[in-house]
């Protein structure tokens, strides 16, 4: 309550010294009728002063509710003043006429309904105020007519017995009680809900006083007395709940859908209840008034048929404009998913160019000078496309339009994958990148791979950008495994900065990011969580975290997959018989490293000894060996505090006690010079990390029963290698820049290229060729990929079919679905890659081998 709470409170002061007055006049003289009914008609004019005040001090959005209460209050004082003024030696009329004093008693109710059936201001239809209150006035005429039985001309000299009298005014007070109640179920507006509030209190109280009141007057026949002070209560009631209202707290909450049902049904209710309650009522005083019933019916039909048309009216112009936002929003989205595309495609279109004249530059006899600048271009370039792909995944996730593959993968392939393309970044800060899968998580599964991927990508590479010394660990783990379906929980573990607990409740929103100051530290869209939170969702799971600031932070999320027919366990294949009891020694100063590799050897039936420093290697070897129980194979991790890796193999090597164990160098950085050096010192085996499994199982065999371990070198190539088919392919294209990437990449992988510029000189050169492949572009001139593809499928001969691959910018969805059902048989997205070409190539031609 904005004002007056002063004015209330005084206000209800002076209705309790009114009441007390009243009964210490009653106490004292029972018989002072006039004088008590004197107080009876000032109680309802506190009522109206008090609603005044009600609607002075509230929104205005609830002051006509207030001034149509006062008015009933009004209305029931002139009744009173009536009774006051002609009957106030009795209280049981003996003979009824037209609008006499009951009338006014019965007609308050008349603006308390308007006030309770009233609509909020921005329904937009106030004239239904207006008709509901035509309405409202038939029905109180017809039924005090039928009730009383009296018109001017018609006048019967009747008594109304008190028990009728009784009974018409409870029913009263209990149909405008039930009609408030259900007010409440619709959520009104604070100020609405304040206003139903006071007048449901009124109400009540005013009811339980006529029920207490009428039955003594009934039963025990007092009439007159101390019991007439009771009806001021309800008023006293009244001016309370008004001196008490600004304390009540406002309701901020929102509508939910099934309020705003109750709430349109109520609003709709009345006018039909009044409609049904006027027709019948002017059917019962037709046959004594036929005149008067048929007006009566007919103007309350045509009052409901007013109001249909109007709420008709209101109904189509809202569908209308429903249908026209629809229709923007339609427009809208097509333009926003149009401009998205247009984007990615001119700006993949010279990314083509920079990527792929890099990797060919980056293939050539460099100076390390020029390495690290083409380097530093590269992935910068790398970066900028990243960002492409998060917008782009970003738009298709809010429009619905992502949808799962589902093809079966091997899961410990795809981490394997995700961690080796990772390694780069994390080696450049010196973080540790580990990896542990649980030994009774399925291998082979089926589901959509490449998005897994793209979620572990996003949440391993975030944890690395954050952290800048210590750890990124990744867990698999089984949580369930029913009727074929597996239940697998990821977390990716990072010892980095952490994130404040504030921060944390919009982290996987669109647009978030943890570090959000000016500085920039860490850069980002903010998109690669929420699309990941997408995609988990997708796969039927939930992500969420754990994190403290300057402790790190744990992500875990759930994804379900498909089990494939006969999977297995993701942990290694059990090892040779001559593995077993192998004793190894770990050194590594990283704890989550030691604890995957003693568990990884145990699995394979090994005996693993840790150490945590080079000095307690030395020394644990040391002691091994003078007791006759040396160590076969150590694992030496070449980073540690203190004596490193390198300093330990030089140490053993001028040792003569220790030149019969097998040494495995591990690294996290994958540098040619290192492993010379290693080569140098005896140690063939140079291993990067996070190594998976089955790399490591391999090598350890390698290294345990081959004299010629050079090959478990694992350093990939500087350049790119010659393919192992030679095939004669035809590259349409119509960009100079592309042209020369994919020629050059294509003529270096040792393929016979022939170029066309646009689709119908493609066509053309089929039609005079043989060729075993076709890459083609979709968006060229005189005729697009698409038109030269469907055509090439028509004109070939049954049992012939060359593979036309599409190598395009467009990197939507929809666009790889229109190059498949054009007839394209794969689909790569610019920039490319020779990686790219190579396993595009491999997939294609391996079911000819």
């Amino acid at each position: 309550m904005r004002a007056g709470p002063g004015a209330a409170r005084s206000l209800f002061v002076a209705g309790t010294i009114l009441v007390a007055a009243h009964v210490t006049l009653l106490v004292f003289d029972p018989r002072a009728l006039f004088l008590s009914n004197l107080f009876l008609l000032i109680y309802p004019l506190l009522g109206v002063t008090a609603c005044l005040l009600g609607a002075y001090s509230e929104s205005p959005e609830a002051r006509s509710l207030w001034l149509l209460f006062g008015c009933g209050l009004l209305v029931a004082a002139v009744g009173e003043f009536g009774l006051t003024y002609s009957d106030f030696g009795t209280h049981i009329h003996t003979q009824t006429q037209a609008l006499n004093s009951d009338f006014f008693f019965f007609a308050y109710a008349i603006p308390v309904m308007l006030a309770i059936c009233s609509r909020s201001t921005d329904a937009g239809l106030k004239s239904f105020a207006w008709l509901d209150g035509a309405q409202a006035l038939i029905a109180a005429m017809l039924a005090y007519l039928q009730l009383f039985s009296v018109l001017p001309s018609y006048a019967r000299p009747e008594a109304i017995s008190t028990t009728n009298l009784m009974y018409l005014n409870n029913v009263e007070n209990l149909i405008l009680v039930g009609a408030v109640t259900l007010r409440f179920f619709s959520n009104p507006s604070p100020a609405r809900r304040r206003f139903y509030q006071t007048l449901s209190r009124y109400l009540w109280v005013n009811g339980i006083v006529a029920l207490i009141v009428s039955y003594f007057g009934l039963k025990h026949g007092w009439h007159n007395g101390v019991q007439d002070a009771a009806w001021g209560i309800p008023y006293l009631a009244l001016m309370a709940s008004i001196a008490l209202q600004h304390s009540t707290p406002v309701d901020k909450s929102e509508r939910s859908s099934g309020q705003r049902t109750v709430g349109l049904l109520i609003d709709n209710l009345s006018p039909v209840l009044f409609t049904l309650a006027i027709t019948l009522m002017g059917v019962k005083i037709a046959p004594d008034h036929p005149w008067l019933g048929f007006v009566c019916i007919s103007a309350a039909v045509a009052i409901y048929g007013i109001r249909a048309a109007i709420l008709q009216v209101s109904y189509v112009r809202s569908q209308e404009d429903l249908t026209k936002a629809m229709i923007a929003t339609e427009q809208a989205s097509r333009a926003k998913g149009q401009f998205l595309a247009n984007m990615s495609h001119e700006i993949r279109t010279p990314m083509n160019g920079i990527l792929g004249m890099t990797e060919l530059a980056l293939s050539t006899t460099l100076s390390e000078e020029q390495r690290g600048f083409l380097l530093t271009v590269k992935s910068s370039a790398d970066r900028l496309l990243t960002i492409i792909n998060e917008i782009l995944d970003y738009s298709k996730m809010e429009a619905g339009k992502t949808v799962l593959d589902s093809v079966p993968f091997h899961l410990p392939s795809v981490v394997s994958e995700v961690l080796r393309s990772l390694a780069f970044p994390a080696h450049q800060k010196g973080l540790e990148l580990a990896v542990h899968i649980a030994p009774n998580v399925p291998a082979d599964l089926t589901g959509d791979r490449g998005r897994l991927g793209q979620v572990l990508i996003n949440l391993v590479g975030n944890a690395i950008k954050f952290t800048d010394h210590g750890e990124v660990c990744v867990d698999v783990s089984v949580e369930t495994v029913t009727n074929g379906r597996a239940g697998l929980q990821f977390s990716v573990r990072d010892t980095g900065i952490g994130i404040a607990l504030d921060q944390q409740g919009g982290l996987f929103q669109e647009f978030q990011q943890a570090q959000t100051s000016g500085n920039r530290l860490y850069g980002g869209t903010g998109l690669g969580l929420a699309v990941s939170k997408s995609i988990v969702t997708l796969m039927g799971g939930t992500i969420g975290l754990k994190s403290m600031p300057g402790e790190g932070t744990t992500i875990i999320f759930d994804a379900y997959f498909d089990m494939s027919p006969g999977s297995q366990p993701a942990s290694p294949i059990p090892s040779e018989e001559d593995l077993q009891g192998l004793p190894i020694l770990i050194i590594d100063d990283n704890a989550t490293n030691r604890r995957i590799l003693s568990e990884l050897t145990r699995q394979w039936k090994m005996k693993p000894h840790m150490c945590d420093s080079g000095e307690s290697g030395l020394a644990e070897l040391s002691r091994a060996a003078t007791e006759g129980n040396p160590y076969r194979l150590l694992l030496l991790d070449e980073h540690m505090p203190g004596m490193d890796g390198m300093e330990v193999l030089d140490r053993i090597r001028r040792n003569p006690g220790l030149q019969s164990v097998v040494i495995m160098m591990l690294t996290s950085c994958d540098q040619v010079e290192s492993a010379a050096r290693c080569r140098q010192m005896g140690v063939e085996t140079y291993l990067t990390k996070p190594i998976s499994p089955s790399d490591l199982l391999g090598s350890i065999r390698l290294a345990m029963g081959v004299h010629t371990p050079a090959s478990t070198n694992t350093l990939p190539a500087a350049g790119i290698s010659a393919s192992s088919l030679s095939l004669n392919i035809l590259l349409a294209e119509d960009n100079l820049v592309n042209q020369r990437v994919a020629m050059t990449m294509l003529d270096k992988m040792g393929h016979r290229i022939t170029l066309a510029t646009n689709g119908l000189e493609a066509l053309m050169q089929w039609r005079q060729g043989d060729f075993d492949l076709i890459l083609m572009d979709v968006q060229m001139p005189e005729m697009t990929g698409l038109q030269a593809t469907k055509q090439i499928r028509w004109e070939e001969t049954i049992g012939a079919h060359v593979p036309i691959v599409a190598m395009t910018a467009s990197a939507m969805s929809e666009d790889r679905d229109r190059c498949l059902a054009a007839g394209m048989d794969d689909f790569i997205s610019k920039p490319v890659s020779y990686k790219a070409i190579e396993d595009m190539i491999t997939a294609t031609f391996s079911h000819r081998k």
